[in-house]
């Protein structure tokens, strides 16, 4: 695992940061190609993408901050401030309250340049999953996002520079062993090839279009679902759970109960207007 690829002075460049970029342009590219296949503007695309980017890490920033919320206690700027740290950049974001910006962003984009939202909402839809596939290897590079400590076979160990290596041997310490006994699952790979299944599903599904919104409602019913799944393998300190649950998970069931409303209920309005 490799935090940090390169570092100048103050300024590092994260493997998390790297395989972010690349789901953008990913993104970029093959949703203008999409876009072009179904006669829409390409160039709104790209447009839509910079808006989308800047909400996107902002919400995830800002997420992580409500949830953290102790350790920014008399000190708020720290929230925004990416110099805080020994180097330049944010330690904490979550990928959630990403998501929920971006769809934000985009929408407000599409609404007031009086555009179909639902229309590029189902162009982009793949590379939401494609996205969640690149930047979950940079969480595994990172050694964030880690999961729960595991004598399974599927198990692995993290660098002790990293978030997930330090929680390795805080249990070491607690259990009285050694760091090498303790592997945690890779939960950022499972969401990784979740990721992947998402987007490929979505372009396979997406040949047939049932209605405006389809894929982009159908790609958010499948990562609730991946989530709620994967998150069980996750590590949540106690004070972000609720009983069994994690927050992302309650998050989960309300993205599942309302998108796959809407997915049923234009469905049926679909399969009625044949």
């Amino acid at each position: 695992m490799y935090p940090v690829i390169l570092k100048i002075g103050p300024i590092a460049i994260h493997s998390w940061g790297v395989m972010l970029a690349c789901s953008v342009l990913v993104g970029i590219w093959l949703s203008t190609k999409r876009a072009e296949n179904r006669d829409l503007q390409p160039e709104i695309i790209t447009d839509v993408a910079l808006y989308t980017v800047i909400a996107g890490i902002i919400g995830a920033r800002l997420y992580y901050a409500i949830l953290h919320f102790e350790e920014f206690k008399g000190e708020p700027l720290l929230i925004i401030n990416p110099f805080a740290g020994e180097v330049f950049g944010f330690g904490g974001l979550v990928l959630y309250g990403g998501l929920i910006g971006a769809i934000g962003a985009g929408y407000l984009y599409f609404h007031l340049r009086k555009i179909s939202f639902l229309d590029y909402a189902d162009v982009i839809a793949p590379s939401i999953g494609f996205g969640i596939f690149l930047t979950r290897i940079g969480c595994f590079l990172n050694g964030c996002c880690y999961g729960r400590p595991t004598e399974l076979f599927l198990g692995v160990h993290f660098p002790p520079n990293s978030a997930a290596g330090a929680f390795q041997s805080t249990i070491a310490a607690k259990a009285g062993t050694t760091v090498s006994v303790v592997k945690l699952f890779p939960s950022q790979l499972f969401m990784s090839i979740g990721g992947l299944i998402i987007a490929l599903s979505v372009l396979y599904i997406g040949r047939r279009r049932l209605f405006r919104g389809f894929e982009f409602y159908v790609v958010i019913v499948l990562y609730a679902i991946d989530r709620f799944m994967i998150d069980f393998t996750r590590y949540y300190a106690p004070n972000e759970k609720l009983a069994f649950l994690s927050h992302n998970q309650l998050i989960c069931i309300a993205l599942f109960v309302v998108f796959g409303g809407l997915v049923l209920k234009n469905a049926v309005v679909a399969h009625e207007d044949l």
